[in-house]
This record gives C-alpha cells, structure tokens and sequence, in this order.
C-alpha cells in the first residue's frame, strides 16, 4: 500500500474498463461519421451506439454497415 493509501494497479484494473466503455462508443461514432450514410440508417446507429453504449458499439463494429453510395 503506497503513503497516500492509493493503490496504483487497483487504479489501473479500474481505469482501463473505464476507458473502454467511453472512448468505445466514441471512436464508434466518428467512424460512422465518416461513411457517407444518411438518413434512417444513420439515425438508428447513432441512437443504437449512444443509448447502449459499450454493445451499441460493438455490435456497430461487428455489423460494419455498408455507406449508401457503395451499393
């Protein structure tokens, strides 16, 4: 236990999950800001990533929607 009584590696374990769940949805999120999407898909996944977050995201990721210009 350090002087300050913060235990670094406790901090560590509890911070990287942390980061995940936050910077996940956000990264996922200007990826799809990217695409060339519009309308009523683009509208879904923002509310599907931004309403549940850490698996709005990865189910984003997993799905890799196809922009509208490329079909």
């Amino acid at each position: 236990m350090d002087p300050l009584g913060i235990n670094v590696l406790l901090l560590l374990i509890q911070a990287i999950p942390v980061t995940l769940f936050i910077g996940l949805p956000i990264i996922s999120l200007i990826d799809l800001a990217k695409k060339k999407m519009s309308g009523t898909p683009l509208a879904l996944w923002v509310l599907i990533i931004c309403a549940i977050l850490a698996l709005g995201a990865l189910a984003y990721w997993i799905v890799k929607p196809i922009p509208e210009n490329k079909i």
